[in-house]
């Protein structure tokens, strides 16, 4: 479906600065017997708002296509499981949570962040769309509805459970084709001094280090702090706080309120002036941004044919959805790139749709003489757990900021940083 006005505020007033060109939904992988037909493409536009500054895609694709049956699990990586233990421990701790509170997790995935909650002894929900992995984390003993949140979901979790004292969002917001009903309900399921805990990747770190991978059909709206906070305006919600993560490359943690219920911090002012001073609200940053893409594809595909010409193979490092935009914007496919390495099993003897890569099980290869990095966010965990291969004459090939070889000559770089 296109978008002929903004996500948030209606206006028409939406400019393109990125046309990444038709590609597959990047999560739809394809099996075996799919390869003899076509997958279907859409338009993969990125989009500015000059009333309101929302960064947005101009196409939707059914979120029941999307989410269903889907294939990304929280709990694959021990940084992530990380992240989530720590910011359950620190939110617990600034809210004073007790038993009798109730924290709602929209899009909870597996249930990795709502264990945490769990071990608290909190009473706990997760609200997620895919079928599949909503079952696994029921399985795990952590109830979760099979379904996509919004504002009539919303009044039927306050019936059942009554309101929450905290909700979290990770890696959700930013994917919400009922955008204006889930804030809403979540305005409904909020107890009157309940706090709304958003985890979103930060388009302001996305422009700086020109992470253009993260904008795929999933992600429907990218967010400054500006943009969301009118956003959560609309219905009744106020930031009060805002802290920045590392986690997915530099995201935001949000917390919002009631509007005019909380004392608002320095730091929500601070990081809306910086973003004025950057020019995230200017379109003209956004152009610009655009032009850094093409040079990445330039000198990654270079990178890339020389591979090739000296006769060295190189694998992808995992199976991102952002890999597959990187992939499908670039017309990479398997002459340069032979397969991908995974570990989530759910991936494993699929394909990258579009670029038709085939997933093997990291275990059942010999290690390439190098790896293109598709899960580059995982890097300080990459980094330590391929310190041998790489000092012994293996190499990554880093896409972004800028293409980048890893390897026996700069390894130390990036261990003594810390990345």
């Amino acid at each position: 479906m296109l978008m002929r006005s903004c996500r948030v505020c209606n206006s028409p007033s939406l400019v393109e600065f990125l046309d990444l060109g038709d590609q597959p939904h990047g999560d739809s992988f394809l099996d075996s017997a799919d390869l003899s037909g076509k997958e279907p493409f859409y338009p993969l536009r990125a989009n500015f708002c000059k009333e309101c500054t929302t960064v947005q895609i101009d196409y939707t694709v059914p979120k029941e296509l999307m989410f269903e049956h889907y294939l990304y699990v929280s709990g694959t990586t021990r940084t992530l499981s990380t992240h989530f233990e720590a910011s359950t421990n620190r939110l617990v701790k600034k809210y004073n949570l007790t038993a009798n509170d109730l924290v709602v997790d929209i899009g909870s995935n597996d249930g990795t962040w709502l264990q945490f909650f769990k071990n608290h002894g909190l009473k706990i929900l997760g609200i997620d769309g895919a079928k599949n992995i909503a079952s696994i984390a029921n399985e795990k003993g952590l109830e979760t509805w099979a379904e996509f949140f919004n504002s009539s979901v919303a009044e039927r979790v306050i019936a059942e459970k009554g309101k929450a004292k905290l909700v979290t969002a990770a890696g959700v917001f930013f994917h919400l084709e009922e955008l204006h009903s889930v804030t809403a309900g979540i305005n409904k399921l909020l107890a009157e001094d309940g706090v709304f805990c958003i985890q979103a990747i930060y388009l302001g770190e996305m422009i700086d280090n020109n992470k253009f991978d993260q904008i795929y059909h999933e992600h429907l709206t990218y967010w400054t702090l500006i943009s969301i906070s009118k956003l959560l305006e609309l219905h009744g919600l106020e930031i009060f706080d805002v802290n920045h993560l590392e986690i997915h490359g530099g995201s935001l943690e949000i917390h919002a309120c009631h509007s005019g219920k909380r004392q608002i911090a320095e730091s929500v002012q601070q990081i809306k002036n910086k973003e004025t001073q950057l020019g995230y609200q200017t379109f003209e940053t956004y152009v610009e941004f655009s032009r850094r893409v093409w040079k990445i594809r330039d000198k990654l595909k270079n990178i890339l044919m020389q591979y090739k010409k000296d006769d060295k193979p190189v694998y992808a490092m995992g199976a991102p959805i952002k890999g597959a935009t990187l992939l499908n914007s670039f017309k990479i496919n398997s002459e340069l790139v032979q397969c991908a390495v995974e570990i989530n099993e759910l991936k494993i003897g699929k394909y990258i749709p579009g670029a038709r890569i085939p997933i093997v099980s990291e275990a059942s290869v010999s290690p390439p003489a190098a790896y293109l990095l598709l899960a580059w966010n995982f890097l300080p965990e990459l980094i330590e757990k391929y310190r041998d291969y790489l000092e012994s004459g293996g190499a990554f090939i880093l896409p972004v900021p800028e293409p980048k070889i890893i390897d026996k000559s700069n390894v130390h770089e990036y261990l003594v940083a810390g990345v």
